[in-house]
Formats: C-alpha cells, structure tokens, sequence
C-alpha cells in the first residue's frame, strides 16, 4: 500500500491563519496533487493479478469485456492517455503558481 496525504481546504485555513502566502498555500495544494498524480500514474502501470496469472493474455477474463491492455482502444489505455493528460495540465498549473510565489516574493522583498 501506497499513502498519499492531501492538502485539504482545513490545512489551508491553517497556514492562513499562520500568515502565509496566498501563492505559497496553492502551490503547496497542487504539489500534493501531481504527487497523488504520479502516484496514480506508478500504480496503473503495474501489473495486474490478471497479468501475473495470465502472461500471454491468454485466458484472461479481460478478454471477454474489452481489447487487451495493449491495444489502444482498450479501457486500460485509454484510462492511461487521460491519466497522462490530467498529469500534464496539472504540471501546467503548477509552473503557473510556482512563477505567481516566485514574482510575490520578489514583490515582498521590494516594498519589506
């Protein structure tokens, strides 16, 4: 098992009430996202008990119900194809708010 923490609106609230950041609180926010992405990610990719009983997709109950995992337009893949575009519009997001915490800061330092 894999354990995934994510930042919740309450540990917003927390960090707001300790004076922090707008930007640090939402960059921190979508750091644990692409973490649980990439976790997500990691664990798609595994075998499943199917494959491990299975090798050759020979037999497998899957069969009956889609393409094999492979084929592109198995439920599998696409899931995977999705999975990978949520990730990348995720990493979007994120270098957004990094480049916002980075000008805050700068800003800060300006007028402190």
């Amino acid at each position: 098992m894999k354990r995934i923490e994510l930042y919740t609106v309450e540990d917003a609230e927390k960090d707001l009430e300790k004076g922090r950041m707008d930007s640090e609180i939402a960059v921190k926010k979508w750091e644990r996202i692409l973490k649980a992405l990439e976790a997500i990610e990691e664990v798609t990719l595994q075998d499943t008990s199917f494959c491990m009983r299975y090798r050759s997709c020979e037999g497998c109950p899957l069969l009956k119900y889609d393409f094999p995992c492979g084929h592109p337009y198995s439920t599998y893949s696409l899931f995977y194809q999705e999975l990978r575009k949520l990730k990348v519009l995720a990493l979007k997001l994120y270098g957004v708010l990094k480049e916002i915490h980075k000008r805050e800061i700068d800003d800060r330092r300006h007028y402190v």
